[in-house]
């Protein structure tokens, strides 16, 4: 059964950075996270792509605040098996109806079905799960009316340093039920800037880059309807071919050089999760493919090399990318012409 409880409304005349990050502070002193986020080390890896690199042991410490350091994947809720990309929502799974009322957040425009709640196994700062349409018990499938509630909540923050990223089924998704993620990662990244190549009309490609995608920038369009609008097409080809795929949202740099006016939308078509063979240094989905990276283990961690991690990058993504890469040509073209 799902149960909501009204926390706070957000509109455009609330400080949303400041409520969530409230927010996220008070769960985090009621002890309602499975671990205390206590990230300590990172580093840039010395190289081109400059992957921001961080040792997945080092990221928590016991709620009951002994000296042991407690790995993110022994903490959190236990992954769902999912083996295909057409998996139906299983109300027997544990799914986001079921999460209690004092993980949630924010209720947005005082909209009970749109909730943002706390991840209790958080990766980075204020990470937090955006759940469209809870009670719909919707699959983990990106739906026209979920992007743009990603969207909103984004253009609602003022800090630039605000991401919210999309794992498919067959990606990495851990929970198929519709939900996207939410954080903050205060670090410059590459992808805030990377020189991107034309493609077809507002759409760029991510080509020197390891992890191959497509980019659509809120400046080329100049209208949030036309953004999500081109976003929707390309990720709508991609669910109906059951192709798995990551999706991320950061601000980036205007063409003329304006620090963090503009929005970019990464889609990064990819391999499917089941049995990929480099997983073992970390697991190559939607953070990583952005170029930040939790890596298993300290001593990974210490010898961790860009041509490694692009390496793993270029294997997930590059394949799909190609094959689709004239399909999604002419799926825009016909949408140019009509």
């Amino acid at each position: 059964m799902c149960v909501t409880v009204f926390t706070m409304q957000i509109n455009k005349e609330v400080n949303f950075d400041f409520i969530l990050k409230k927010k996220w502070k008070e769960a985090e002193t009621k002890g309602i996270f499975r671990y205390i986020l206590n990230i300590k080390n990172s580093k840039l890896l010395s190289g081109k792509y400059a992957f921001l690199a961080q040792p997945a042991n080092f990221i928590a410490i016991s709620l009951k605040l002994t000296k042991l350091n407690v790995d993110r994947g022994h903490n959190r809720r236990s992954p769902e098996h999912i083996s295909s990309m057409i998996q139906s929502f299983d109300k027997k799974r544990f799914n986001f109806t079921q999460i209690s009322p004092e993980e949630v957040i924010i209720h947005l425009d005082g909209n009970e079905e749109d909730i943002i709640a706390i991840n209790i196994s958080p990766l980075e700062y204020c990470h937090s799960l955006l759940l469209p349409e809870r009670c719909k018990c919707l699959p983990q499938v990106i739906t026209k009316y979920s992007l743009y509630k990603a969207l909103h909540i984004f253009r609602l923050s003022h800090d630039s340093y605000i991401r919210v990223a999309f794992n498919s089924l067959c990606a990495y998704a851990s929970v198929n039920h519709l939900h996207w993620h939410l954080y903050y990662l205060n670090h410059r990244m590459l992808l805030e800037h990377i020189d991107l190549d034309d493609f077809m009309g507002p759409v760029q490609i991510l080509k020197n880059y390891p992890a191959n995608g497509f980019c659509i920038k809120y400046s080329s369009v100049r209208n949030l309807d036309k953004l999500v609008n081109w976003t929707f097409l390309i990720i709508d080809y991609l669910q109906k071919s059951e192709i798995p795929h990551n999706v991320y949202i950061t601000r980036a740099k205007t063409d003329s050089g304006e620090e963090y006016q503009d929005i970019r939308i990464y889609i990064w078509p990819r391999k499917p999760s089941i049995g990929l063979k480099d997983a073992s240094i970390f697991i190559p989905a939607v953070c990583e493919l952005f170029g930040h990276l939790t890596i298993k283990s300290e001593e990974m961690y210490e010898n961790l090399s860009e041509e490694g991690v692009a390496n793993i990058l270029r294997d997930v993504t590059e394949e799909k990318f190609l094959l689709i890469f004239d399909k999604v040509k002419n799926l825009i073209q016909s949408q140019i012409i009509t």
